[in-house]
């Protein structure tokens, strides 16, 4: 089941514009997730053992489901972001539950503002203010890569276009193919990888910390991120006109896709 999990994870971090920590939210993986990461060094054979299924899942994915993705995107893409929206959908009766019944004013502003972050994100990205190829500048967008990654409900495909740096990304990855290209860029390769590590150690603690001592303020904010994922797919995903039928096999695929998030969860 969790190599499952994780394979349904890989192919939504392909998917342009959705969150791959918002479906292993959705899928009841996430948490569990971040206490391994965060318990790696005090008890590596439980934690190893958890994450691998989950990463070997979510590898194949991006291996065997790229190509794919990109295919069922070009020819139906309707069909295809409606399903991984309603895997989003289907795990947000799950977050509600783990906010405090007795709703609070702090609650709905975390709620607000991370439901506005996205909006804030655009506007910075229009300054383009990550312009230069250097290991400085590889290393914020490693850490920024993972911090998509690590919370829940931010696509990194959109932090990375709303930025200005998802060009200059693809290309640096896309040229990663031998020994040699990784030597050339070794500087850029190096500040990336620690831009992921450093963020990932950092923010699978503080996830945890919170987890543990502000759950349901946590899940308030994981909340807005996801409501916020869900308005902004929509909107981008009917920009274009689409023929009645294919509107009726995407709504279709939107239930699908809801209750396969509520089964798995």
């Amino acid at each position: 089941m969790l190599l499952l999990k994780g394979f349904i994870v890989g192919i939504g971090k392909i998917i342009p514009g959705v969150s791959g920590a918002m479906l292993a939210m959705s899928l009841g993986i996430y948490e569990d997730s971040i206490k391994a990461i965060n318990n790696i060094f005090k008890n590596p054979i439980k934690s190893i053992l958890y994450l691998t299924p989950i990463g070997i899942g979510l590898s194949l994915a991006i291996v065997i489901f790229s190509k794919i993705i990109i295919y069922l995107l070009d020819v139906f893409y309707l069909p295809t972001m409606l399903l991984f929206i309603g895997l989003i959908l289907g795990g947000i009766p799950a977050l509600v539950k783990n906010v405090n019944n007795k709703v609070n004013i702090k609650h709905l502003l975390i709620v607000l503002f991370n439901f506005s972050l996205v909006f804030i994100i655009s506007i910075l990205g229009k300054y383009n203010i990550i312009n230069n190829e250097n290991f400085i500048t590889f290393f914020m967008i490693g850490f920024i890569d993972a911090a998509t990654m690590v919370i829940p409900g931010i696509s990194g495909t959109a932090v990375m276009m709303l930025l200005g740096c998802y060009d200059t990304l693809l290309n640096f990855l896309s040229n990663l193919i031998s020994i040699e290209a990784i030597l050339s860029n070794f500087n850029n390769v190096l500040g990336y990888s620690l831009g992921i590590v450093f963020c990932v150690l950092l923010l699978s603690k503080l996830m945890n910390y919170l987890f543990l001592n502000k759950r349901d303020y946590t899940y308030a904010g994981i909340l807005g991120f996801a409501l916020s994922s869900v308005l902004t797919l929509f909107f981008e995903t009917f920009k274009n006109n689409y023929s009645i039928l294919e509107t009726i096999v995407a709504l279709v695929l939107l239930v699908v896709g809801y209750n396969i998030a509520r089964k798995l969860e």
